[in-house]
């Protein structure tokens, strides 16, 4: 959306008022110190996107412009949106205030995903709020990341559900600090390690009903690597609609197992532009709520492990349930059931 023009006096008494996606812009308070987040090394590394976000996170009176400008048949779908995207609630006190959206997810035949509808269909999507997708989602991008985690190895007793360590930049993770030095880095020396690169993003339906979290983990980073490409080569995030279908793989040592990759691909069809004020908003909107602190929360983990191992207590490790954290949730569904990246299989 760019820097925003001064307000006038009549917008100007109704600050007060706003919700709390918005920041004033005094130039005074940091959008890091908004956020609570105090780590040299994070705001030394992301001091750009801070500054840019503080400066185009849009205000209430801004996204009720955005609603009022759009057409008939978009502007129910995406006010019910921004609505939702507004964090607290009346009547619900939590220790995490940010809106909580639905992630998509697909099933493999196995697991035991309490988030997955009745009677699904191995192959086809859900949503973690129980809505069978089908055999495909359509949907645009409007924010995402490439990011690495470490997950549980069940040999040892660790839960497959909750990540060890998990980095949303593949520069800091959270339990093992910088990335490059760490010992579990994907293919050090050639090999896989118990780390694997992972792709997250935030989408639009097509159908307009919900931002939805998208995770490629696994043998489906490559369709979230494939999907990085596409939006980089794009005019902007949100510049085409994409579809995500789902292909059946089966293991060469043993063929009575198997599980089903994510395939990304753009279609002919571009996104409405009278959608691309919404999707920027939304964009900074996320940024801010997700994505930087959960940046943030990585390095201040990775801070305070380092700190307990000088100290002589071991790792920190995952805070389960950490109300500051963007993307680390202990229940990634059946996503266990799917092998590491580098399975050979037969298509």
């Amino acid at each position: 959306m760019g820097k925003k023009k001064e307000k006038s006096t009549s917008q100007a008494t109704n600050t007060e008022t706003e919700t709390e996606t918005s920041i004033e812009k005094t130039g005074t308070i940091s959008l890091a110190t908004s956020l609570g987040i105090n780590n040299e090394l994070f705001t030394e590394r992301y001091a750009k996107e801070l500054e840019r976000v503080s400066d185009e996170l849009p205000t209430q009176i801004e996204l009720q412009q955005i609603i009022d400008n759009l057409p008939d048949d978009f502007a129910d779908g995406i006010s019910e949106i921004i609505r939702r995207a507004s964090g607290k609630r009346k009547g619900v006190y939590s220790s995490d205030d940010r809106p909580d959206f639905p992630e998509l997810r697909i099933y493999h035949g196995t697991g035991n995903d309490p988030n997955r509808p009745e009677n699904q269909i191995p192959g086809q999507y859900y949503l973690t709020t129980k809505e069978n997708i089908g055999k495909e989602f359509e949907g645009t991008v409007i924010a995402l990341w490439s990011g690495r985690t470490m997950w549980g190895d069940t040999e040892a007793g660790d839960s497959v559900r909750m990540p060890i360590c998990n980095s949303m930049d593949r520069k800091m993770g959270s339990t093992y600090g910088d990335c490059e030095k760490c010992f579990h880095r994907p293919w050090r020396d050639g090999k896989q390690q118990k780390c694997a690169n992972d792709v997250v993003a935030f989408m639009l339906s097509k159908n307009l009903q919900d931002i939805v979290l998208v995770r490629f983990q696994k043998t489906s980073e490559p369709a979230g690597k494939q999907l990085m490409k596409f939006v980089k080569r794009s005019m902007s995030n949100w510049s085409k609609w994409y579809k995500i279908t789902a292909e059946a793989r089966t293991s060469k040592s043993d063929t009575n197992r198997r599980w089903f990759v994510m395939v990304v691909e753009p279609e002919g069809e571009l996104v409405p532009e009278a959608l691309h004020p919404f999707c920027d908003a939304m964009c900074s909107i996320l940024e801010y709520t997700h994505v930087l602190p959960g940046i943030a929360a990585t390095y201040r983990q990775a801070k305070e492990a380092v700190e307990e191992t000088e100290e002589g207590a071991g790792s920190a490790g995952l805070v389960e349930g950490d109300e500051n954290t963007g993307d680390n949730k202990p229940d990634y569904g059946d996503m266990e059931d799917a092998p590491d990246e580098n399975e050979e299989t037969n298509v």
